[in-house]
């Protein structure tokens, strides 16, 4: 387990510097794709909804799309963004884990999952930011913005480019 996310399993990003960031007036390269199969491993596919829980889980706002883990609000701030900053649509959400009850430890994110995404939500580029960086979702009306993650020794950070302004 990742320090401190519950369960999520983090898997490391190629986002490691500032020049990953796309210059002012141009758009990044975004190379995450919506795939129909990206629930497929999911835990949406396997687990009751309904029964007596036995596992707790205390989830982290994320989504994990192309194998790379976001995260909104990891240092206590939800960042949100104007809607003419969000790019074009890079992928859905699969499966809500939160609403899902575990009778065991669930195994790792796949592709689609989230936590507290609606299914169907669909995830956003950020305008003048490589999708290695970050990405954008609506929840409650806000367009949150989730930062991507890298794993070292067991702690999860936000990638450098992820936090660049």
């Amino acid at each position: 387990m990742a320090a401190g996310l519950g369960v999520a399993m983090l898997r490391p990003v190629g986002c490691g510097s500032v020049s990953d960031r796309a210059p002012a007036g141009s758009e990044p390269t975004n190379s995450i794709s919506s795939r129909p199969d990206a629930a497929r491993g999911s835990a949406c596919l396997s687990t009751p909804t309904t029964g007596d829980s036995t596992v707790m889980v205390d989830w982290v706002d994320f989504v994990q799309l192309d194998g790379t883990q976001y995260v909104a609000g990891v240092d206590g701030k939800v960042s949100a963004i104007a809607s003419n900053q969000l790019g074009p649509v890079v992928g859905r959400v699969e499966c809500e884990l939160s609403v899902l009850k575990f009778l065991a430890e669930p195994g790792p994110a796949v592709d689609g999952d989230a936590a507290f995404l609606k299914v169907g939500t669909e995830v956003h580029a950020v305008r003048g930011y490589a999708t290695s960086c970050r990405v954008a979702a609506q929840i409650a009306g806000v367009n949150r913005v989730y930062l991507a993650q890298s794993e070292l020794a067991g702690v999860s950070r936000a990638v450098p480019c992820a936090k660049a302004p």
